[in-house]
């Protein structure tokens, strides 16, 4: 008997410092998500169901790092950009 785990064809990877999370499809990296509404994009770019019940389809969509709503929004991460972060790091700049 065959008891090998099927594989999940789409992984939702944690999400990096920019708050991305990378999106594979059968192991093909298919972009980079910043929401739940891109990694929908993404599923249906590549072929797959991509109505809102997906992310919620354990045999779909498999999430690492966090689950469906954990994106940070493309933020900046704390003292890794923007126009001053100076305040986030207390750096008062000079030598």
């Amino acid at each position: 008997m065959n008891r090998r785990k099927r594989r999940t064809p789409v992984v939702v990877h944690p999400p990096s410092e920019d708050g991305g999370r990378k999106v594979t499809v059968d192991d093909a990296e298919v972009g980079v998500a910043y929401s739940l509404f891109d990694v929908l994009d993404l599923v249906h770019g590549a072929g797959l169901p991509g109505e809102d019940h997906a992310v919620d389809d354990p045999e779909l969509i498999e999430w690492r790092g966090g689950g469906p709503y954990d994106f940070t929004g493309g933020e900046a991460p704390a003292g890794g950009g923007g126009e001053d972060d100076s305040a986030a790091t207390g750096d008062k700049g000079g030598a």
